[in-house]
């Protein structure tokens, strides 16, 4: 058969070969609805990406179907692939012996058992989980607790509590036998690991382990989305009519066994942790309450111990009989009065879909903690227009000023009062903190105080350059923190001590001094870091500012890497520095058109205003009043020719004000807010407003008739996440271009970082000095765009949310008429644009046509 030809929206011409692996038996995905054609696209090479093993970026706009494209191509992959593994025909192949295909026969019928075992098990529980339904009235009522937690306040202070367990620093791996301890080779020790093997539970554990899709969303809202879709989708069975028979059943109903994961701070329902400040302090107090010195009266009620091991089991079936999302998973944990988050992890083997958030994805600890494993399955990560952003956010800590003067404080307090009781390794481990904490205290203070603008740069060599610093490890030194307790130890005997001066500032100083320290270790070419003062405080920030080796790993381990969100575009950086150590050939992009027929959007960059004058939005030409109150009288215009709801984004609060500002004053005859509010009601956007108000009030006024008008910000709190579906968002004006400050200490280094990777590539290519130099400021210059772009298709994107939307789309500024520009814009809205319509009275025109007879 002829190579097979797709191509996408964008005009980009993909050609795949015919797969000789398995293509999806069912026409429809098993859809709920009747799927539209590029849902179907969608599915199609999701399922082949899958299935190659590849890396794939999905662009497909809200409102297309996206995570139902998304459940149904991944869980028909999933069940089908496990179809085939039952059937025994996903072994390459290869001729077998008798004898080997005797034993794989066997092994065959003993998991179809297991399966069918686990199917009836659970469809039993769902009776069950009716039953308890129909019984209980109030759905949302639980059970108060029947243990009481003991009140670790007392009048008194016990100092033996806050007292350090003696600490021999750990040195080389050893090998316990019996009562001697001989240190071995790393070779040796491997070694005995071969020959020991796996013990029995790790055999069984991974024997039960199934392929899963890990589905991944920056919020639990989002995620919670996610599986109320996935609450519609009935996939494929995977067990075969045969399997079903030997239960003397026509049919065995297999519903997808799903597990939301989440943290601590999620999922504690002991009220004396989950109500603490910080999660560092509920995930420290999680761990203190667990240790085996700590009395019964004060260990956690709810902690699995081994005699709840059926306790256990009983949850593990309820969690993923049906589907949950995170809500009802910590419901069930209250309601049985068990740890959700700790009982979760028995369902984790048993489970086809996981949900979880960024966090607990991207960081290697929080995946091992939960028991969470990327090797060999599917990793779908949704709203990945921000994931670099997120990587650099979960690897990026900021410490103030005053945390750091906090913890010497305590710390001091701390040694100058248990000084005759510590000793040895605790009392030299105690000074080296309350040293580093002095020299970053000190060097906070110089910086600042030397510092010409609001941000500086600052290198770890810096922070650690007081006096007796130098001889610390700060590797040794975290890994005392972390085994001794002492940050939560210190803070627990502040808390005790009533220590007034530092009431203000809040707890869980010392353990972000201690997650600090971490990044102190980074390599200096992976991150920077930077002080910056505002107001009266002065803080320090690491930014991290390569983020590949921290996705790196998952791209390695599992079989499939897929990223999908409305606003992918433009995605050369995701192949130039997140994935740039893939093969080409690994990596495929796609942009999916939408679903609205072309007479639902009008898309178009705007040049001029009604006057004639030219929208050149710049930095340096933006303060322009002549040009402002022409932005207000291409407003004022849109709002009288555009019905219900029109948004205007702006680049930053700060211009709005301004902009507001002349809007207020001038012209005098009328002033423009004042021409605005007699045509429909403004809203505005702040940095304190609450959202949830402003949307009622905004939605209010639209509904009511006389139709509003909402001013707001890119990257602000509508411009993602928020829906301005049907008449909420008729119109949606961006102003400008909102792009970072290129002068900021932290953007500097970003592009400078950038500069420095496209040089290093270039001159290993062998071109010469100068063409590197020439690439390299093309590609920082490249990058910030981007990141600008990504800001502007997330705002714009607000609009036309389903099929029967649709919306106008005005883009003001001559610099989105640019090729260079545009050609940053989702392919669903460059396909929209006339770059013939230039002048404003066309525009209006086509305005007034587009919405003639829509409504």
């Amino acid at each position: 058969m002829p190579p097979t030809t797709h191509a996408s929206t964008n005009g980009t011409r993909l050609t795949l070969k015919k797969s000789t692996s398995m293509e999806p038996t069912q026409a429809n995905f098993s859809h709920p609805y009747q799927p539209y054609s590029i849902q179907l696209d969608f599915m199609k090479e999701l399922y082949r990406c899958i299935e190659e093993k590849k890396v794939g970026i999905f662009e497909s706009p809200t409102g297309t179907g996206k995570s139902l494209s998304l459940i149904c191509g991944a869980l028909t992959w999933l069940r089908e692939h496990e179809h085939l593994a039952l059937q025994g025909l996903t072994d390459g192949g290869e001729p077998l012996d008798w004898l080997l295909k005797a034993e794989k026969s066997a092994q065959r019928r003993e998991l179809l058992l297991e399966r069918e075992e686990l199917e009836l098990r659970l469809a039993k529980v769902r009776e069950e989980e009716a039953s308890r339904r129909q019984r209980r009235f109030d759905v949302k009522t639980s059970k108060k607790p029947r243990t009481k937690i003991a009140n670790s306040e007392d009048k008194t202070i016990d100092d033996d509590q806050f007292m350090l367990e003696e600490y021999d620093s750990p040195r080389e791996e050893t090998y316990s036998t019996n009562n001697s301890t001989v240190s071995l080779s790393s070779s040796t020790q491997a070694l005995l690991d071969k020959l020991k093997g796996p013990t029995k539970t790790d055999a069984e554990e991974e024997e039960k382990d199934r392929l899963k899709v890990i589905f991944c969303s920056r919020t639990h809202s989002q995620l919670t989305q996610f599986v109320n879709e996935l609450r519609r989708v009935k996939p494929p069975s995977s067990l075969s009519l045969e399997a079903a028979a030997t239960t003397h059943k026509s049919s065995l109903e297999e519903g997808v066994k799903h597990l939301a994961l989440g943290s601590r701070k999620n999922l504690c329902i002991n009220p004396k942790v989950a109500d603490l400040s910080s999660t560092i302090a509920i995930n420290e107090q999680c761990l203190e309450l667990q240790k085996p010195a700590t009395p019964k009266d004060r260990r956690c009620p709810y902690m699995p111990t081994r005699d709840d091991k059926a306790k256990v089991g009983d949850f593990r079936d309820r969690v993923v009989a049906e589907i949950r999302d995170i809500e009802d998973t910590s419901h069930l944990g209250r309601q049985m009065q068990l740890c959700p988050y700790y009982a979760s992890r028995a369902a984790i083997s048993m489970s086809e879909v996981l949900t979880l958030p960024y966090p607990l994805l991207l960081q290697k600890s929080a995946r091992e903690a939960l028991g969470v494993s990327v090797k060999d399955n599917i990793v779908i990560i949704d709203e990945a227009h921000n994931l670099m952003d997120a990587i650099a956010d979960t690897f990026s800590i900021s410490l103030r000023l005053s945390q750091l003067e906090q913890s010497a404080r305590q710390v001091t307090a701390y040694a100058s009062r248990f000084k005759n009781r510590l000793k040895g390794k605790n009392r030299v481990y105690v000074m080296q903190v309350i040293r580093l904490l002095n020299s970053m205290t000190d060097c906070l203070r110089e910086t600042m105080q030397k510092a010409t603008s609001p941000e500086a740069t600052i290198t770890a060599a810096q922070l650690m350059s007081g006096k007796g610093v130098d001889q610390i490890k700060p590797h040794k030194l975290l890994q005392y923190l972390h085994e001794s307790k002492l940050c939560h130890k210190v803070e627990g005997y502040s808390d005790v001590r009533r220590d007034r001066t530092d009431a203000n500032h809040g707890k869980g100083a010392l353990l972000q001094f201690q997650n600090f320290l971490v990044v102190l270790m980074n390599p200096d070419d992976e991150g920077r870091f930077f002080t910056s003062r505002q107001d009266d405080e002065v803080a320090i920030h690491y930014t991290l500012l390569d983020p590949r080796e921290h996705f790196r790993q998952i791209v390695q381990d599992a079989r499939a890497v897929i990223l999908a969100g409305g606003t992918m575009s433009p995605m050369s950086d995701y192949s130039d520095y997140l994935f740039s150590y893939l093969d080409k050939d690994r990596l495929r992009t796609f942009s999916f058109g939408h679903i609205i027929p072309p007479s639902h959007l009008f898309a178009q960059a705007v040049v001029r205003g009604p006057s004639g004058i030219e929208f050149d939005f710049r930095y340096e030409m933006r303060g322009s009043e002549r040009m402002i109150l022409e932005l207000g009288d291409l407003v004022l215009q849109t709002c009288r020719l555009v019905p219900d709801g029109v948004v205007v984004f702006f680049p930053s609060y700060d211009y709005l004000a301004r902009v507001i500002s002349v809007w207020q004053h001038q012209p005098a005859s009328q002033p423009v807010m004042n021409a605005l509010g007699n045509i429909k009601t403004i809203f505005q956007e702040s940095k304190s407003i609450a959202v949830d108000e402003l949307l009622q009030g905004y939605a209010a006024a639209v509904d009511g008739g006389r139709g509003g008008l909402m001013l707001s910000v890119v990257g602000g709190k509508l411009s993602e996440g928020i829906n301005f579906s049907d008449k909420l968002g008729r119109a949606v004006l961006a102003v400008g271009l909102p792009f970072p400050n290129a002068n900021g200490a932290e953007w500097k280094a970003k592009m400078e970082h950038i500069e420095g990777l496209r040089y290093e590539h270039c001159k290993n290519q062998g071109k010469g000095e100068a063409e590197c130099r020439a690439e390299a400021k093309i590609a920082s210059r490249e990058y910030y765009e981007n990141a600008c772009m990504r800001a502007v298709n997330q705002s714009i994107g607000r609009a036309i949310r389903h099929r029967n939307d649709y919306a106008a789309i005005l883009m003001v500024d001559r610099r989105f008429s640019t090729e260079r520009i545009s050609r940053k814009l989702p392919g669903w809205i460059q396909d929209s644009m006339d770059n013939n319509l230039r002048d404003w009275t066309a525009i209006e025109k086509s305005i007034e046509v587009f919405f003639r007879g829509k409504q």
